[in-house]
């Protein structure tokens, strides 16, 4: 397994699959979760170390076992795979104490940041359908297992499971939250709670053993919906923006990233005073890849800039408090905001 420290989110949506699939997806996972709310109290190296050592220890467990899938293949569907599979399963479960978070079991439990990235599980009280593939497949990479991500939506929110995909044609799914190791069909996951039509399975891209940069991209929306839950708007939809332009074919996403939009602009219109300046954007060269139709950029730059502006405690004070109690002097006609290529925006006030 090659261990690389990732740089900053952003600067991973501009690698390729082969580029992307070199980092290890924990720490890809965790990277993701940088700015959230309690994010800070991740020791980002601390949960690495315990997938390791997890990892060492499934190694040695399998290797003792195995001498029992030899006895008896039939007990293990005649599958290597399979035994390995269930050897991890059995070590992180019975050994390592990884469990599903019973408090996050009713439908309506409220998710935080550790329920949607893998540090819940080293180092608090569980894991969720967001998190347990990750970790299985983050400690069977380490052991060279062809482990996936795979996503299906279910009535009420979105499922992750796993799936051990073999170039060499063998495959089989891994529900990740039960007990034990089940195996459930694809067409499991197209009826009763995960009811699907063809047309939203190829829309969402549900039910694809992902790429890098699908597992990217849902790294991203677990981040996306965090940053909504918080209230802030801006980290929302700049996540759904990277997102989308990882995974340009997932017309789910895109339609995400147009809901971020949206609410985002009916929220700064209630803040917006009376005369709120018309902003002009500038920008020096694109702020999201290339796949990110440039009309959403436009609108996101707008957005962030008007963002800025608001938050912005001495415009508050000057001019935004001001001209909302129609007790003002003076006011901004307009602002030129230009965005650097490193996505840093300057902002400047024009005035008659």
């Amino acid at each position: 397994m090659l261990r690389t420290s990732p740089p900053f989110f952003r600067e991973l949506v501009a690698l390729t699959d082969k580029e992307l699939g070199r980092f290890d997806i924990a720490a890809v996972n965790l990277a993701c979760a940088v700015g959230l709310p309690d994010a800070d109290r991740i020791d980002v190296e601390s949960c690495l170390g315990k997938l390791d050592e997890w990892s060492e220890c499934v190694r040695s467990y399998t290797a003792r076992a195995l001498s029992q899938f030899d006895r008896m293949p039939h007990e293990y569907e005649n599958s290597e795979a399979y035994f390995r599979t269930l050897a991890m399963i059995t070590v992180l479960q019975r050994d390592k104490g990884v469990r599903y978070n019973p408090a996050k079991i009713p439908d309506d439990a409220p998710f935080d940041t550790a329920d949607a990235f893998i540090h819940g599980i080293t180092h608090g009280a569980g894991g969720t359908c967001a998190t347990m593939p990750v970790v299985y497949a983050a400690v069977g990479r380490r052991l060279g297992y062809p482990i996936k991500l795979v996503a299906a939506r279910g009535k009420a929110s979105s499922h992750l499971f796993a799936r051990w995909d073999d170039t060499s044609g063998e495959r089989f799914n891994i529900e990740a939250t039960n007990l034990g190791l089940t195996t459930p069909t694809d067409d499991y996951f197209r009826t009763g709670r995960y009811e699907l039509t063809p047309e939203a399975e190829r829309d969402g891209c549900y039910l694809q053993s992902q790429t890098p940069r699908m597992e990217l991209a849902g790294f991203l929306g677990n981040r996306a919906w965090q940053a909504e839950d918080a209230g802030d708007w801006w980290k929302c939809v700049d996540s759904w923006a990277l997102a989308s332009s990882s995974v340009v074919e997932n017309q789910d996403v895109r339609n995400a990233l147009k809901r971020g939009l949206y609410q985002w602009d009916r929220e700064q219109e209630r803040r917006k005073p009376a005369g709120f300046p018309k902003v002009l954007i500038r920008s020096r060269g694109r702020q999201y890849p290339d796949s990110l139709p440039v009309e959403f950029e436009k609108q996101i730059c707008g957005m962030t800039a008007v963002h800025h502006m608001l938050t912005d405690p001495r415009l508050e004070v000057k001019y935004w408090g001001p001209m909302r109690r129609g007790n003002f002097s003076q006011i901004p006609v307009a602002a030129i905001a230009d965005f650097a290529e490193d996505s840093s925006c300057r902002i400047n006030l024009q005035f008659n």
